[in-house]
């Protein structure tokens, strides 16, 4: 072993000994000298590491780093600035590098959706949304405790097995009642109050409304949560007139649930969330699905959904979900449910949290049965 590295030196002394040593032939000496010439081999395998080293350096050097996220919530909603309010304290705890910015935007009205990174949507949107590229599908896995949300409300956003968007809340037509009127807390259908007049307060005058209600009594006529038909609503909307207090038929919402509150009616027909405002018939008030027309209820839910938008790509992506599931998230629904130790009667597309607000409030405890129930549809009819 002596005599071998006592000729390599010798090799060595050599070379050095001329002056036109360059940095290519001292790697060739080196590689002569302790990898038995494989010259070629280690200059390739070198300039192959040196090569990946560049590529991961612009990589991770193309993409601007993340400083600011554009997000959107339904605008509906029964105190909107409440609720980000909420998102942002929540997104400060997880990613306080990152500010999140509010914008508006209204998806029945308002068209693309530019410039906003994270958006909200009423589901009857979902195909028009979808078939225009405003969002992007996401991973079933990249939904944090999915098992937590009902089945329904994704089965309401998957369009050819693509889930586009998280579901964040339900609700839907109800009929909301003063239980001291057998009539009322018996009726599985309105038409089992046919014999009635002038007893509910139904806003049926206004367009919006009255689709609704026409869609509701197609629904139910012919047992098909999206009907595509535009017939079979005459009996019942005759009937949902009959029963309505004239004086009341275009108010808006929130005069429908005051109005009622006030001792007008008997009940009326609203979301869930209205109840916010009652305080007089609070305790005897009850609320449930009735079917529209004279056939077997047909149970359907309005949902809205959080989703990413089409043009949100790489790292902004993964920071994106993060915050649709910040949106989502069983705390932030929790804390948004309650608004200065008043309950807002919002209806939720994820289980858990139905446990901590019905043992505060016991109305959360029918919410909970109307959310869950395994024949919910989702309403996707506009």
């Amino acid at each position: 072993m002596l005599e071998f590295r006592k000729m390599r030196e010798d090799e060595l002394n050599k070379w050095e000994m001329k002056n036109t040593i360059t940095a290519d032939s001292s790697m060739r000496i080196f590689c002569d000298l302790y990898f038995g010439g494989r010259y070629k081999m280690v200059k390739k395998g070198l300039l192959a590491i040196f090569l990946l080293i560049m590529l991961l350096c612009v990589a991770g050097c193309s993409e601007k780093q993340i400083d600011t996220i554009t997000y959107a919530v339904y605008p509906y909603l029964p105190d909107a600035e409440y609720y980000q309010e909420i998102i942002e304290k929540r997104w400060a705890e997880i990613e306080p590098d990152i500010k999140l910015i509010r914008a508006e935007w209204d998806c029945y009205t308002a068209g693309s959706p530019d410039g906003i990174d994270v958006v909200m949507y009423d589901a009857v949107m979902r195909d028009k949304i979808v078939d225009s590229g405003w969002i992007k599908p996401i991973e079933r896995n990249e939904v944090q405790k999915i098992d937590d949300i009902y089945p329904f409300a994704l089965d309401g956003l998957t369009v050819e097995d693509r889930l586009y968007g998280i579901p964040v809340f339900l609700c839907g037509n109800f009929l909301i009642y003063d239980q001291d009127y057998e009539t009322l807390a018996m009726a599985e259908h309105f038409s089992d109050m046919k014999g009635m007049s002038e007893i509910l307060i139904i806003n049926s005058e206004i367009p919006d409304n009255q689709s609704q209600y026409r869609i509701e009594a197609i629904a139910d006529s012919i047992g098909e949560a999206n009907p595509t038909i535009d017939e079979g609503w005459e009996n019942s909307m005759h009937l949902i007139d009959q029963l309505a207090i004239k004086d009341h038929r275009l108010d808006d919402n929130i005069q429908v649930a005051k109005a009622y509150d006030s001792g007008v009616g008997l009940g009326y027909i609203g979301f869930s969330e209205s109840m916010r405002f009652l305080t007089n018939r609070a305790d005897r008030t009850g609320i449930k699905s009735v079917s529209f027309s004279d056939r077997e209820n047909t149970l359907r839910l309005y949902e809205d959904a959080v989703a990413v938008t089409s043009g949100v790509k790489g790292q902004k992506y993964e920071k994106c979900l993060e915050l649709m599931n910040v949106i989502s998230e069983e705390t932030v629904l929790t804390k948004l449910s309650v608004q200065e130790g008043i309950p807002q009667y919002l209806m939720l597309a994820r289980k858990t949290p139905y446990q901590n607000l019905k043992e505060q409030f016991q109305m959360y405890t029918k919410l909970e049965e109307l959310a869950g129930d395994e024949k919910n549809h989702i309403i996707l009819t506009p």
